[in-house]
């Protein structure tokens, strides 16, 4: 589902709601400038990571910054990883399965931080016996 707000206009509206200009945009994440103004003008668009980078320095979600619905990003997500077809096929379980289920929580990381607007870095997962 999307907002229909195109997103170069839902990233300046984003970055003038935070009162950042373009320059102070490009030194809080590290990118140029052009490349910013490329991206609100509509002449490019962000990578994945790029634009997880703006929505950070905006303090907001990536889904919020692209508009996308969290569910089709957590589908985004899982599909990046090959996790697809596990949907469909099921995930067995055991100790002969431990790269899968590495792979599992790793995507399972990413949906969580993607759902909770924060790094995947800062999500944890345990398992308890």
């Amino acid at each position: 589902m999307n907002t229909g707000e195109p997103l170069p206009q839902r990233m300046r509206r984003f970055r003038e709601e935070s009162g950042l200009s373009r320059a102070e945009l490009a030194d809080r994440t590290g990118l140029s400038r052009p490349t910013i103004w490329a991206w609100e003008s509509g002449k490019s668009r962000p990578r994945q990571s790029n634009l997880e980078t703006l929505a950070h320095a905006l303090g907001i979600s990536a889904q919020e910054l692209t508009g996308k619905d969290q569910s089709e990003a957590m589908y985004r997500e899982m599909d990046a990883m090959g996790l697809s077809a596990w949907r469909t096929v099921g995930i067995p379980a055991g100790a002969g399965n431990a790269h899968r289920l590495s792979v599992l929580i790793y995507g399972a990381q990413l949906v969580i931080a993607a759902m909770a607007g924060v790094d995947a870095r800062n999500v944890r997962i345990s398992i308890k016996r």
